[in-house]
C-alpha cells in the first residue's frame, strides 16, 4: 500500500479472496500486509479506509473528531454516524483529543485548527508521529497558503475552510468515490 493510502481494520469471519472484483476493477489483498491494492498497476489509487469498510461490509473505521464549535462538532457525527459500520468518537479540547488518541486506534482525524487548550496542527503532528498512516483532515477559517503549507508539512492530508458542505468532507475522505450513498432517511444504498 502507498504512503498516501489510509489504515484500516478488518473485522470478519469469512475469509477474504485474494483477488475480488470491484466496481469493474480487479483488487488484489495482501493478508501478510493487511493491504489492498490494483495487482500489476504501479502506484494506483485505492479507495479509502471508510469507502473499503463499506464496502466490505464487516470492518470498521475509527474517526476523531476534535471540534471547539458544539454545533460544527454534532452535525459531523451524526453525518458520519450514518454510514455503516463507522465509530465515531468526538472531543472538544487538545487534551481529550490526545487522551481518546492513546487508548482508540482512529483511521481517520478530523480537526478544528484552534481548540481552547492549544493548536489543531500541533496535535495532529504529534499523532502522526505514532500513526503515520492515519488520515488527517484540517477544517480551518483560513485559507491562505501559509496556513495549508504548514498543516500539510504536519502530514495533514486534506484541508477544509469552513464552512464547507458535507459533499466535500464526503470527498476528502474519499467517500465521494464509492457507490454507496445515504439517503435522507439515513439508509445506505
Amino acid at each position: 500500500m502507498n504512503s498516501d493510502s489510509v489504515a484500516f481494520h478488518l473485522e470478519t469471519d469469512q475469509p477474504l479472496p485474494k483477488l475480488f472484483c470491484y466496481d469493474g476493477q480487479l483488487l488484489d489483498f495482501n493478508r501478510e500486509r493487511g493491504s489492498l491494492g490494483r495487482p500489476f498497476c504501479k502506484n494506483s489509487l485505492l479507495p479509502s479506509g471508510l469507502a473499503l469498510s463499506l464496502l466490505l461490509g464487516k470492518a470498521t473505521m475509527k474517526v476523531l473528531i476534535v471540534e471547539q464549535e458544539k454545533t460544527l462538532e454534532q452535525s459531523l457525527f451524526y453525518f458520519l454516524e450514518r454510514y455503516n459500520q463507522c465509530e465515531v468518537f468526538t472531543a472538544r479540547s487538545k487534551r481529550e483529543g490526545l487522551s481518546l488518541f492513546e487508548t482508540i486506534p482512529f483511521d481517520t482525524v478530523l480537526c478544528g485548527d484552534r481548540l481552547p487548550d492549544g493548536d489543531g496542527v500541533d496535535m495532529i503532528e504529534e499523532m502522526m508521529r505514532v500513526n503515520p498512516k492515519m488520515s488527517c483532515i484540517l477544517m480551518s477559517v483560513h485559507h491562505d497558503e501559509i496556513s495549508k503549507e504548514r498543516a500539510m508539512r504536519a502530514g495533514i492530508r486534506n484541508y477544509l475552510i469552513k464552512p464547507f458542505e458535507l459533499n466535500q468532507l464526503e470527498e476528502a475522505m474519499g467517500l465521494r468515490s464509492h457507490s454507496n450513498h445515504i439517503t435522507q432517511g439515513g439508509e445506505v444504498k
